[in-house]
């Protein structure tokens, strides 16, 4: 006979399982949802996803409100503004290390499959779907190894933390028909940093992500 999952190992599942749903659409900014929809939808008791629900309110991914249900964080210039410019102070503080640590066949590789997926997605073979979800790879690729090559767990959770909500405003807000042109910022970005210039690698990646908030924002 199986064992029953610890509680504290199924509130992680909920956890998980809640941002799947939340990446995969199926849950969507400002819907409202109550909890034995959202226990049958993760599949998870209704103990553990309350536990978990605490978690992602702390995170701001939800809203508990009594009488009413659970609400899914709502997608606004507060929230849009807020996590880009927290985005921005950890990131620019990133790649200035980052240029100078970074070695040569990390830069080479990041180079090579952003090119990859420039040159892919101008040839048009593909079908838009697949492609888009490897250029979201690799462009969050970047950015998620700048913020752990520092190896602070304190900013790499608070990072993972805010990029959670810059996902689900990409996700649910900015078209794919930007992806190519946040790409070639990204080729800017590693240029510098080749150059082992923290400065370059800064100002590059501050028009990125300036751009980026202006996408997210429909500017």
């Amino acid at each position: 006979m199986r064992k029953p999952k610890p509680k504290s190992l199924m509130r992680e599942v909920a956890y998980e399982r809640f941002k799947v749903q939340l990446f995969k659409r199926n849950l969507v900014p400002g819907q409202f949802v109550s909890q034995g929809e959202l226990c049958e939808l993760l599949d998870v008791p209704l103990g553990p996803t309350r536990e978990a629900l605490k978690r992602l309110e702390a995170e701001s991914l939800v809203r508990l409100i009594p009488q009413r249900g659970i609400q899914i964080a709502d997608i606004g210039v507060r929230l849009i503004r807020e996590a880009f410019e927290f985005r921005t102070i950890l990131e620019l503080a990133a790649v200035r290390r980052f240029a100078l640590t970074a070695d040569d066949a990390t830069l080479l590789q990041l180079e090579r499959s952003t090119r990859a997926v420039l040159e892919r997605m101008a040839s048009g073979d593909e079908p838009d779907g697949k492609l888009i979800d490897v250029a979201l790879q690799v462009d969050w690729g970047m950015h998620n190894l700048m913020i752990e090559a520092i190896g602070n767990h304190i900013l790499i959770n608070a990072h993972q933390q805010n990029f959670d909500k810059i996902r689900m405003i990409r996700l649910h807000g900015r078209s794919p028909r930007f992806l190519p042109l946040a790409l070639e910022e990204h080729l800017a970005v590693i240029k510098a940093l080749k150059r082992r210039d923290p400065e370059a690698a800064a100002s590059a990646l501050q028009r990125h992500l300036a751009a980026a908030e202006r996408r997210a924002l429909g500017l």
